[in-house]
């Protein structure tokens, strides 16, 4: 299935905005983000400096009679003393705005990650002459960060300096900072400023860096979770709405769709509306209505004879708060005339067409696929085409926000999203958007045909017109 993926051309990314992240000074970011030195390839690396117009594309530096270029160097390093290709990155950013400047000056290039320079220090004192150059500069911070920082956080709770997860000191712009992680620690440790959003500061311009430029941004339908927590969210209308039950998300997607995420990538979507109930389910109010949850809306049930007569059963109904139905917006009531109100599925027994009936009107499945992946295991109910051309045609059906899908006929591959197949750039940015490749769905080409193009998805996006300055805050 990886093939499908390896002949599609790289296309043009449209800026999208992203949702705006609240800076937490204790928690920058996650240890599985400094860590994760398997989060691009060096050709990844190489492709960024290239989009945004870096010197560093074209920079190579002889080491020990080799020529490397800048995006070999920081890859093997990153992948020498397994840390995050993208925290090497910003950190070039924030110290001395290689990722963006075109035409550096040498001073830049020596001094890339500010590693060796201090506040009071010269950069041109001679105790610190053997730590300058691209190459020192990469390689020396990635060593410290993973050989002294870490390896002391790991063994003894804190590094030299005295930054630990859940130790409180004060930076030297006066700010009292708890970190929650390792990672925040080791940021504080090289460089023990804060900074806030009013001037030039360390630690918060880096976490703009980090947000600007590696926070992924996922389609709506898409299902995460934080890593090592149990809760399920969903993202719609680019929010999260928490899952506050099983029954909530199994009843209406598949849990082999939920990716894993940072809890720093999670909190870049503002928090939605809960979503408490399992669709379809029954909710009865303090007054006494009875309400049919169907996805957001809820649908007041005329009568009882209603009830009855649809075939509800009395036993399945909730009794709820009205804070709980406040939550939803008020669909049209369901009366004798409300045909299938929670959705069925209908056979021409003549032609053998399938059609989704709810509310009175039907839509059109012109494929079995679309059965397969949007009614698993259901079986169609035969019924007279005269009885089912009483409900008004409406549409086509299409696919489940967060449905992946190929053609036989394309090589391309679409995450569903707002009723949109938005393609997928790479394989690489497949994976590291989390997505699996079993759930790669084969559709027949009229079946993707049937969702309007959308905007693609790749590994790195990046958001708003400016760029952040470098920072020698050291």
């Amino acid at each position: 299935m990886k093939q499908i993926l390896t002949s599609i051309l790289l296309l043009a990314i449209t800026a999208q905005p992203l949702q705006a992240a609240q800076f937490n000074a204790n928690n920058i970011i996650s240890d599985y983000e400094l860590e994760d030195y398997t989060s691009l390839s060096q050709d990844s690396v190489q492709r960024f400096l290239e989009s945004k117009g870096s010197f560093l594309a074209r920079f190579t530096e002889v080491i020990n009679n080799v020529r490397k270029t800048a995006a070999q160097i920081i890859y093997e390093e990153s992948q020498l003393y397994r840390i995050n290709p993208k925290v090497i990155l910003a950190m070039l950013q924030k110290e001395q705005s290689l990722i963006t400047s075109a035409s550096p000056s040498q001073n830049q290039l020596d001094w890339a990650t500010g590693f060796a320079v201090c506040d009071s220090c010269s950069k041109s004192d001679p105790t610190i002459q053997q730590y300058k150059g691209f190459y020192n500069q990469v390689s020396l911070f990635a060593e410290k960060v993973q050989n002294n920082y870490l390896r002391d956080l790991k063994s003894l709770g804190k590094t030299y300096t005295g930054w630990g997860r859940g130790r409180t000191k004060t930076t030297i712009d006066r700010f009292e900072i708890t970190p929650v992680n390792n990672a925040t620690a080791v940021l504080y440790t090289y460089n023990p400023w804060r900074g806030s959003d009013t001037g030039v500061g360390a630690n918060y311009n880096f976490w703009k860096i980090w947000n600007r430029y590696f926070v992924r941004n996922y389609p709506d339908g898409t299902l995460l979770q934080e890593q090592g927590e149990q809760g399920v969210w969903l993202l719609q209308n680019e929010k999260r709405r928490p899952f506050k039950t099983r029954a909530a998300l199994y009843s209406r997607y598949d849990a082999s769709r939920i990716i894993q995420v940072s809890k720093n990538e999670l909190e870049t979507y503002e928090v939605g509306p809960s979503i408490e109930f399992a669709n379809y389910s029954l909710l009865r109010a303090p007054y006494g209505t009875i309400y049919l949850l169907v996805d957001d809306a809820i649908r007041g049930i005329e009568s009882m004879e209603v009830f009855r007569t649809i075939g509800f059963n009395p036993e399945e109904v909730i009794d709820v708060e009205e804070k709980d139905l406040a939550l939803y917006t008020i669909g049209a009531n369901i009366t004798l005339a409300s045909a299938y109100p929670t959705g069925a599925l209908l056979q021409d027994n003549k032609t053998g067409a399938v059609f989704f009936v709810q509310d009175g009107k039907r839509y059109g499945l012109i494929d079995r696929s679309i059965m397969n992946l949007r009614f698993k295991n259901q079986k169609p109910l035969p019924i007279h085409p005269d009885e089912l051309n009483q409900y008004a045609y409406a549409a086509p059906l299409k696919l489940q926000d967060g449905t992946i899908i190929t053609s036989p006929e394309s090589s391309s591959v679409y995450v569903i999203s707002a009723g949109k197949r938005r393609p997928v750039i790479s394989g690489e940015a497949f994976e590291k958007l989390g997505f699996k490749w079993d759930n790669i769905h084969e559709v027949p080409q009229k079946v993707v045909d049937l969702h309007p193009l959308g905007d693609p998805l790749d590994l790195i996006i990046t958001y708003g017109e400016g760029e952040i300055l470098g920072d020698n805050t050291k």
